[in-house]
């Protein structure tokens, strides 16, 4: 009798986690990309520092971005920024962020991938890295931004977005803001009960790639963050070859780095000096 009761608890479970894992696997598109979040949470473009700006990527898909440009004629560094998942350029909390960095001196340039925000087109892990680069050849091709003044940029799974640009594209050098290290690693520490590795259909592997990359790289660990421990995001950070400065901040994972606009500052000038006008 009770051999019978253990087996059926044990047949139950089992079709509970099996339920789970399938739930997880149909769901990986939604939890990767969460294109739903980047038209929530959303505000007005504030027309007196964002500049809209359209161009194709290479499906021909028209893309939507902000160019937020001093008008000095010093030649500043630009910021490429890559969206967060989630993330828009119409979400409040990056306009924010996009904000701060225009405000400590430097040009930046923020775009929205296929499907996210007013975009068309569905998101895929290589539709992302070839939106990144379609942003890229317009900043070299229309605004006329050299290379060698293109700074690399991105918050998490964008974090994967410009690490992968920076092994393709020349450029100043990386700035990220709590990277992921792989989509697998990070649903390994948020669903320990699934088997992660198996699952996944998008990987974004940030830590395969970043021993390719001797560019300059400031990374930013915010904490607390349950997607990128400290202890992950050391591990990641190590794999760069290149000069590199880590800095640990509040904020968790989605404001690492904005939590005190000195240190970003600090941090931003010890690679990239703003120029006097």
């Amino acid at each position: 009798m009770v051999g019978r009761v253990l087996a059926a608890g044990v047949s139950f479970l089992t079709v509970l986690w099996a339920g789970g894992v399938g739930l997880l696997w149909a769901a990986e598109p939604y939890l990767v990309f969460m294109t739903g979040n980047s038209r929530a949470y959303t505000a007005p473009l504030d027309p007196a520092v964002f500049q809209p700006r359209l161009f194709k990527n290479h499906d021909g898909l028209t893309l939507q971005s902000v160019l937020l440009k001093h008008d000095s004629s010093t030649r500043r560094y630009t910021i490429l920024f890559c969206q967060p998942a989630g993330g828009s350029t119409q979400v409040r909390m990056i306009q924010e962020h996009l904000k701060d960095l225009f405000a400590l001196g430097y040009d930046v340039f923020a775009f929205d991938y296929r499907g996210f925000g007013s975009n068309g087109g569905t998101p895929s892990e290589q539709g992302l890295y070839a939106d990144a680069a379609a942003a890229y050849s317009y900043l070299i091709d229309v605004e006329r931004v050299p290379a060698s003044r293109i700074i690399l940029s991105g918050r998490s799974l964008g974090g994967a977005v410009a690490i992968d640009l920076a092994t393709k594209k020349s450029s100043a050098g990386l700035l990220l803001f709590s990277p992921i290290d792989s989509v697998p690693a990070v649903a390994e520490r948020i669903y320990p009960w699934a088997p992660a590795r198996l699952l996944a259909q998008n990987h974004f592997n940030s830590a395969a790639k970043a021993e390719t990359i001797i560019a300059p790289v400031l990374y930013f660990s915010g904490w607390p963050d349950t997607y990128m421990p400290r202890a992950d995001a050391r591990v990641l950070f190590d794999r760069f070859r290149g000069p590199k400065r880590f800095v640990e901040t509040g904020g968790g994972h989605h404001h690492s780095g904005f939590t005190s606009a000195p240190d970003l500052y600090r941090g931003l000038t010890m690679f990239w000096p703003v120029e006097n006008p």
